[in-house]
């Protein structure tokens, strides 16, 4: 008998089967979310319910970040953490922007963004991250993201200024 091959087990072939299909921003989720910015104050309470989704985002760092360096980056102010719930007090989205200072303006910069469901929260997200960066004097917003994530940011007006690669050295 032959042995079924996973796609996981072929080198260089991604499984997209569980990738979130893209709705149009035309089209919201079927369940309502809200969207919050959580106080430094509720960090360690509400961290157990977002490090797992935070994880993936962590995971695709490739060792830049760690979650415990996120949790002080948090913690201390540098980077604002972003939660979608549902009506029934269910995280289902998570994200975490910072406000960065270039020599001739300010962006609001996406970091992480992770969760499930995405097609029901993440254009309410988007919307609360255009309103946090006009409400501190932002020229813009900037996300550095897995490809996947194009699909979403080019209907909400997104530029693809650039694309990221590198070159990692063993250690």
């Amino acid at each position: 008998m032959i042995k079924p091959i996973e796609l996981s087990e072929i080198k260089g072939v991604r499984d997209i089967s569980r990738e979130p299909k893209v709705r149009p921003r035309t089209e919201r989720g079927e369940a309502t979310h809200t969207i919050a910015l959580v106080p430094t104050t509720y960090l360690a309470t509400l961290w157990p319910d977002v490090r797992e989704q935070l994880s993936k985002a962590i995971d695709r760092s490739k060792g830049r970040w760690s979650m415990e360096m996120l949790f002080a980056s948090i913690l201390n102010g540098q980077q604002h953490l972003w939660v979608a719930f549902d009506e029934d007090k269910n995280v289902n989205g998570v994200g975490t922007t910072e406000l960065v200072d270039y020599p001739n303006k300010r962006m609001l910069a996406i970091q992480f963004l992770g969760g499930n469901h995405f097609n029901d929260w993440v254009w309410d997200m988007l919307d609360r991250f255009h309103d946090w960066a006009k409400d501190n004097n932002c020229k813009g917003i900037e996300a550095t993201a897995r490809m996947g994530f194009w699909q979403w940011l080019k209907q909400d007006g997104f530029d693809r200024s650039y694309v990221v690669y590198e070159k990692r050295f063993d250690e």
